[in-house]
Order: C-alpha cells, then sequence, then structure tokens
C-alpha cells in the first residue's frame, strides 16, 4: 500500500492538486472551527473557575442571593456568625469603577472593586492577598473614606505610587481617591488578570451606591465540621431567598448560563465541519473521474477492488491528516483571536464580565477532535472510493461511465423528504413544548437534509419549462446545455444542494441579526423613547451601563429645557425556578398605557393593568419568561427578594430584552422596598416643547460632565449604540458563517467545472459535426448559469423557511430572547448574486478548458 502511495497516488495528487488542496481545506476549516470554538469554550469556563476560586479564598461557603449578583441587607452577616460551626465570616462588596488617566479623560481600564472589612484582622490575609503599605496608611485609609487599595500591576502600569491620586468614575460621579497601599499580585488580587482595587467596606458601599448592602458573605467553618451540615443550620438561621453553597455550586451556576450559547458555537463549528465533509465527497467524487483510466489499467494489472478501495481510503486518510493537523495548528491562534470576539459577543447577551486569561489547551482532547478530522476525510471519500473500486475496468476505459450512483426515482425522494419534514416538524414542536435544544438541533438538521433530498426531484419538475426557455433565448446552445443539465438530474440535484445549503446558512444568520436589530429599534421607538437618554459611559460587562446615583435625575430636572425625566433599573442577576433572569424597574410615566403601542401587550390591557403597575401590586412579564415558566395574566409571581418572598399579580405580557432568560418588569418603589436598591442604569429625558433636543444635550454635558462620566444620545444615537452591540454579539457567527460560504463555494467551483471534464467526449462529438468554439462556449456558460440559478431559487426559498425556524423556535431556546421575524431580503439578494457571480465564473472557466481541448482527443475511444 506504501507502495502504490508512493508511485500512484502522489503523482494522481500532484496531477490533482487543486482538488487535493480542496480536501485538505475542507477538513482544515472544519478542524480549526472547532479546535477554536471548543478552547475558547473550556478557557473562559477555566477562567471563570480560576476566578472564583482566587475571591473565595479560602471560603468553605458562600451566602448569596441567586447566584451573586443582587447584594442584600448587611446586617445578616451577624446572623452567620451565630453558631459555633462557623469561625470567621467575611461580608464583601463588589463592583466597577472606571479609571481616569490624567486630565479626566478615560484610560479603558475597568478597576473591579472589593469591598471588606479592614478593621477585621487579617481580612485581606484570608484570601492570600498582602498589602504593601506603611501601618500608617493603612490606618489612614480606615479614616479617609476615600482611600483605595491597588494592585501592584495597575499601580505599575499607570506609574502611580502610595500616596498618589487618582480619580475614578462611579456612581457617586467622578471621585477623586488616595492610594494608601498596593496589593501583590496573591489570591483575589489575581483576578481580573490583577486589574483589582481594594477599599473599607463602608468607602465601597458609598462609592457603588450600596450602602447597607452586600454581594456576599464568605464562610469559614471551624474544624471538622460538616459543610453540608453547617449550610443547613446556617440556612435556618437566615431568610429563605438567601443561598449558602459551596463555591463550586456558583461556577456551576455561570457554566449553565452560558451553555446554550456554548452549545450553538459548537453547533456552527460542526456545521463547517460538515459542509466540509459536503464539499470533499463531491471533490473526491470530481477527482474519481478524472482518474479513471488510471483506476481501469490498474485492475486489468491485477489489482484488486478492495486493494483499489483500500488505496483510495488511504489517500483520503493522509489527506484529512494533513487537513487535521493544519486545522489543529491554524485552531490554537485562531482561538486567541477569536476569544476576544466570543467574550464580548456573551458579554452582550449574559450582561457580564467574561474572563479570559489563557487558552486552556488539553492534549488529548486536541488529539480527539484531529482524529475527528481525520475520520470525516475518510468518511466523506468512503462512498466514491466503494463506486469506483466496483466500477468494470473495460467500461471505465471506453468512456461513459458516471462515478456517482443513480438516484431513486422522483417519487421516492418525495417520500423521504415528506418524511424527513414531518419528522423535523415533531422535533421543532418538541423543542417548543420542552424546550430542548438537542430536540431543535435534531430538527434543524433533518431539515438541512431534506433540501439535500428534495433537489433532485426539484431539478427533474423544472426540466420542461427550462428546456424551453433555454431553447427560445439560447438557440443550439441552450438545447444542448439543457440536455445536460436535464439528463442526470442527480448530478445537477447534487450541486444545486450545495448551492442552497449556502444560502440557508447565510440567511439564516442574516436573519437573525436584522430580527434582533428591528425588535431592538420597535421596543426603544415604541416603549422606552425619550428625546435624550442620559447613562454612565461604563457597562456592567455588555449593554447595560453601570449604575447612577438617583440624585442625577433630581439634577436632570433642574436642567433648563429638561421637561420630565423617567428612569430605568436593571437587575441581571435574579433567580427564579433556578434560572438567571432579569428586574427592570421603571418609575411612574413609563407605565403611561398611551405610550405605549399597539399590540405591544401579547397579554392585557396597558389602561388596566397601569393603576397595578403604580400601585407597585402588580408585574408585566416578557413573552420568554411567560413562555418560559407557562405564566400569563392573572396568575401570581413569587420573586426572592432581600427582604423576603415578594408576590406580584401577571397584568400583562410583553416583549423585553433585558435578559436571554426573560423578565419581570415593575415599579420603582418595588424595587426600592424589597431589594433596597436606588441606583438607575438609565435616564429618559423628556425635553419641553419649545427646547432643542440637541442645545439640551449640550447643557446637560456641561453641567454635569464636571462631575459625572456620562453618555447622552438623542434617539438615533441610541438605536446605533444598540445596533453595535448586536453586530459584536454576532461577530463570531459572521466569521463562522464566511469561513463556510468561502469553502463551500470553492466546492461548488470545482464541481460545475468537473461537470465539463465528464462531458469531454461529448463535446468533441459536437465540434465534429459543426459547432464552432463560440457556441461550445455559449452552451457551458448556459449549463452553469442554469445550475446556478436553480440553486438559488432553492436556497431562498429554504431559506427563508429555514430563517423563520431558527428565529421563531431555534434561537428562542438557544439563547432566550423572543424576537419578531424579519427575513433578510438584502443579504439573501447580495448572497445569491454572489453565487451567480461564481456560477458565471466556473462557466467561463469550463468553457475555456473546454474549447482549448484536442479534438481527436476528446473523441478518443480505447
Amino acid at each position: 500500500m506504501l507502495s502504490l502511495l508512493r508511485q500512484i497516488s502522489l503523482g494522481q495528487l500532484s496531477a490533482l492538486r487543486g482538488r487535493a488542496l480542496l480536501v485538505i481545506g475542507g477538513v482544515a476549516v472544519g478542524t480549526t472551527l472547532i479546535v477554536a470554538v471548543d478552547l475558547v469554550n473550556r478557557s473562559v469556563l477555566d477562567g471563570f473557575e480560576t476566578r472564583m476560586r482566587e475571591i473565595a479564598g479560602p471560603a468553605d461557603l458562600t451566602v448569596q442571593l441567586g447566584i451573586g449578583e443582587i447584594g442584600f441587607p448587611e446586617e445578616l452577616a451577624e446572623a452567620v456568625t451565630d453558631g459555633d460551626e462557623v469561625a470567621a465570616a467575611v461580608p464583601m462588596v463588589r463592583g466597577t469603577l472606571e479609571f481616569l488617566a490624567a486630565g479626566e479623560s478615560a484610560s479603558g481600564l475597568i478597576l473591579h472593586l472589593f469591598g471588606v472589612d479592614l478593621v477585621a484582622e487579617q481580612a485581606l490575609a484570608r484570601y492570600g492577598t498582602r498589602l504593601v503599605t506603611e501601618r500608617r496608611e493603612a490606618s489612614e485609609a480606615l479614616i479617609d473614606i476615600r482611600s483605595i487599595f491597588l494592585s501592584a500591576r495597575v499601580a505599575a502600569d499607570h506609574a502611580l505610587s502610595v500616596g498618589d491620586e487618582i480619580r475614578v468614575s462611579s456612581a457617586r460621579g467622578i471621585v477623586a481617591l488616595t492610594v494608601r497601599g498596593l496589593l501583590e499580585p496573591q489570591g483575589f488580587a489575581r483576578a481580573y488578570g490583577g486589574d483589582v482595587a481594594v477599599m473599607d467596606i463602608a468607602a465601597a458601599q458609598w462609592l457603588l451606591d450600596k450602602e447597607g448592602r452586600v454581594d456576599q458573605i464568605d464562610v469559614l467553618l471551624a474544624d471538622d465540621v460538616d459543610p453540608a451540615v453547617a449550610a443547613a443550620r446556617i440556612s435556618g438561621r437566615l431568610p429563605e431567598t438567601l443561598r449558602v453553597s459551596s463555591p463550586e455550586i456558583h461556577l456551576a451556576d455561570y457554566a449553565s448560563v452560558v451553555s446554550s450559547f456554548q452549545a450553538m458555537l459548537s453547533a456552527l463549528s460542526l456545521l463547517c465541519l460538515v459542509t466540509g465533509i459536503y464539499v470533499i465527497y463531491n471533490t473526491t467524487t470530481t477527482a474519481a473521474i478524472q482518474r479513471t483510466p488510471t483506476m481501469a489499467e490498474l485492475r486489468l494489472l491485477g489489482a484488486s477492488r478492495g486493494m483499489l478501495y483500500r488505496l483510495m481510503l488511504a489517500e483520503s486518510f493522509v489527506l484529512g491528516a494533513l487537513g487535521s493537523l493544519l486545522g489543529a495548528a491554524v485552531g490554537v491562534p485562531l482561538a486567541r483571536l477569536l476569544a476576544g470576539t466570543i467574550t464580548g459577543s456573551m458579554g452582550v447577551i449574559f450582561q457580564l464580565r467574561f474572563p479570559f486569561e489563557h487558552l486552556a489547551v488539553d492534549g488529548a482532547r486536541l488529539a480527539g477532535l484531529i482524529l475527528a478530522g481525520v475520520a470525516t476525510a475518510v468518511f466523506a471519500s468512503a462512498f466514491a472510493a466503494r463506486r469506483m473500486s466496483a466500477l468494470d475496468p473495460l467500461a471505465q476505459l471506453r468512456g461513459g461511465v458516471d462515478v456517482v450512483p443513480s438516484a431513486p426515482s422522483s417519487r421516492r425522494l418525495v417520500l423521504w423528504w415528506a418524511g424527513l419534514l414531518a419528522v423535523s416538524i415533531v422535533a421543532f414542536v418538541l423543542e417548543d413544548l420542552y424546550h430542548s435544544i438537542a430536540w431543535g438541533n435534531f430538527g434543524s438538521t433533518l431539515w438541512n437534509a431534506s433540501v439535500i433530498v428534495i433537489a433532485t426531484p426539484t431539478v427533474a419538475a423544472l426540466a420542461s419549462p427550462v428546456t424551453r426557455a433555454l431553447s427560445r433565448f439560447g438557440g443550439a446552445a441552450g438545447r444542448v446545455a439543457a440536455a445536460s443539465v436535464f439528463r442526470a438530474p442527480a448530478r445537477t440535484g447534487v450541486t444545486t444542494a450545495a448551492i442552497a445549503l449556502i444560502l440557508t446558512i447565510a440567511t439564516i444568520l442574516s436573519s437573525l441579526v436584522l430580527s434582533c436589530r428591528e425588535s431592538l429599534r420597535s421596543y426603544f421607538e415604541g416603549v422606552l423613547r425619550a428625546d435624550l437618554t442620559v447613562s454612565a459611559v461604563t457597562t456592567e460587562g455588555g449593554w447595560l451601563e453601570t449604575p447612577l446615583s438617583r440624585s442625577v435625575a433630581t439634577e436632570l430636572e433642574a436642567i433648563e429645557g429638561v421637561a420630565a425625566v423617567e428612569t430605568a433599573r436593571g437587575l441581571s442577576g435574579q433567580v427564579y425556578r433556578n434560572t438567571r433572569i432579569g428586574v427592570l424597574a421603571l418609575s411612574d410615566g413609563l407605565f403611561d398605557a398611551r405610550r405605549v403601542p399597539d399590540g405591544w401587550h401579547r397579554q392585557g390591557d396597558p389602561f388596566e393593568a397601569q393603576d397595578a403597575l403604580v400601585g407597585g401590586r402588580g408585574t408585566l412579564l416578557s413573552e420568554s419568561l411567560s413562555d418560559r415558566f407557562d405564566l400569563n395574566l392573572g396568575d401570581v409571581i413569587e420573586l426572592d427578594s432581600p427582604r423576603g418572598v415578594v408576590d406580584l399579580d401577571v397584568v400583562g405580557v410583553v416583549p423585553d430584552y433585558l435578559s436571554d432568560r426573560g423578565s419581570v418588569i415593575l415599579h420603582r418603589d418595588v424595587l426600592s422596598q424589597w431589594w433596597s436598591d436606588e441606583s438607575v442604569n438609565r435616564l429618559l429625558v423628556s425635553v419641553a416643547p419649545s427646547a432643542d433636543p440637541a442645545v439640551v444635550r449640550g447643557r446637560i454635558l456641561r453641567e454635569l460632565g464636571s462631575r459625572y462620566r456620562l453618555k447622552v444620545l438623542e434617539l438615533r444615537d441610541l438605536l446605533a449604540y444598540h445596533t453595535g452591540l448586536i453586530d459584536e454579539a454576532f461577530a463570531v457567527m459572521n466569521s463562522v458563517q464566511l469561513l463556510i460560504v468561502i469553502v463551500a463555494i470553492a466546492g461548488i467551483l470545482d464541481l460545475l467545472v468537473s461537470r465539463i471534464v465528464e462531458r469531454r467526449r461529448e463535446l468533441g462529438v459536437w465540434r465534429l459535426i459543426g459547432a464552432n468554439r463560440r457556441m461550445l462556449r455559449s452552451s457551458v456558460v448556459f449549463e452553469a448559469t442554469t445550475i446556478g440559478v436553480i440553486g438559488v431559487v432553492l436556497g431562498l426559498f429554504t431559506g427563508l423557511v429555514t430563517a423563520w425556524l431558527w428565529v421563531r423556535v431555534h434561537f428562542r431556546e438557544l439563547l432566550g430572547y423572543y424576537v419578531d421575524f424579519h427575513f433578510a431580503g438584502g443579504a439573501a439578494a447580495w448572497y445569491a448574486l454572489l453565487v451567480l457571480v461564481m456560477s458565471l465564473l466556473a462557466g467561463h472557466l469550463a468553457a475555456s478548458g473546454a474549447v482549448r481541448q484536442q479534438l481527436l482527443e476528446a473523441i478518443r475511444d480505447e
């Protein structure tokens, strides 16, 4: 076998190096994306685990509300320490600050602030963190509320020393702080890449507008105490809404939050590998056609069918190994390039800052992915190899043998298509009923398979009308092209199915982006519309801005030209039935039923809901939350708050996009009473009729800009801001889409060109009986264009249906957002034009080869 590979395969593959490179490229692209996505997925979770262990330090248990993103009353720490099982309890508050460089300009650095009780003996030492400072400076930190400790890395990067003054942007505005000491890179000072600061807990609470609240209490147990027993005892002394658990359980919470997004990335990367399989199958099939004389000669010289079959598989193994190794080699650096894109996408979707410090490379797992790529190449080549080795060698040398097996009858294929369609519909129904991503992936796969199956009957059904059209407009060249296209519907169906799948993939992703954009545009223009929106410049990880003090609203109301100010506060970490949802708290004016557009309430009447919402008795549910938990108008929802369970009547169901798993919308006073939260994320400013919004915007920046880092946007700017974030969220999918399209179009080009190679004898005879070069070229171009048009028509239809299924069913389970469907007709038209141009290019390339071949060689029959 090695001798045959050296003497036969090497020369053959060198002669057909374009197709050999296409096989290697198909495997490499699929393997590259799988390796890159797998590395980033694992690295993000590894970063979470590392960060949480660094933050938790030696804590045996942690007390939090939900998964730790919402604070609770600080006095509960005393209840934690009441039992003998607790050795120490350390309250902590967390938040983010924007570090401002000299001149109050943004530095781009976000400091992750930890507030701990510096009075408690060895408070930082418990976390493996040590202060590099003088005792006098540490004492000053307890007296001066504007004292801060920076990590040694941040201080070195910005040439700061103990005693220097820095400026930060916070919920209290721009504040000057004094550096009282440095943190050695140990314990939680290493978290977030070292972009860490520490303050005394009282100072941090004031700066973050969290006075009287903490985000977590870390518990150190006494010796020989069972953590499970201790957790039960501590829980008995706390409100039932607080959870006492180990740090490992919190890691599992975050892993479950991002699991659907990571499943979608894995599915897209697998789709690219499937596209690679399709390209490899087609490429090896067409390559086998060109190699029929050599394979026939080997059979006549004594090679058995099994030997030829193994030889072709061995070639595929070698090409697959080269492609997989290349894919792995490119996948690792690609993971580093995609890491920022993927974590940025996750941040926008989940409103979290995702750590990524290093790639978590697992050698055994990487080897498994490489082997999967090799197996893909061998599997995709096996069909052509089996068919090729089984053909009669004399018939191969005479010509006219088709390596691709004939397809079943159109009637049978239509029945298969109907069966696949029925099963895929059932799968999508089950996905909707049970909220199962697995059923959705299964249904999507069957639907894509049904496109391949229906392609051949579609080609057969179009034979008569297309033949008449080509004959009318193309004359003899058109008739010959039609005869070639429809002589073998199975072969044409393969090519049109490939084109249809490309357009389907492109249409899905383009329609997802457009649907998200348009749904958000309707949301802000119809419900949260305002002349101006005011918020902090920094965000908490995604699109939701860092909270500001509620006093900013009072200051805005005093500015000339401002008619009214409404406030919105979003909490992303609320937990309902073990699911992370959002809480959106709005002020009175945003519940005014007159501002709600027609049809916005999917359930309930906005005028009837208004009184209950303003009175603090009711809540609106997002569509996704209502559907996911079967909550409807008139039901009662129970929410865990820091002060206990709050019961609210469901007075309406509306679209909302605060959280990927749904949200509740309630009155500002309810949040203040039960969650003790007075801050705001956005302020919606109505300008007086006589005032110019641009002028009022300038006044706001002048009067408040010296004390706050504010972002003041008009409606068009706000929409542009969110559109940019949607593009960021889908950036990684666009990269995947581009790679799939490039590889698949290369495969289509190869297929269209190879069709002419198969017909070399037929074209030679046509020239012999009088066809000139121009007629020959026209026929070949007509053929390629016809195949491209049929593929585009099939692709646009399947793309429309598939995009609707993804937006209305599958996307809801993958990422949780319920958006209205908008078909990306412009993007679909652009991709259709691209395919048609590639078809024309393929036709011209093939025609050039056809007219250059020697006439006698073309018609030779041995």
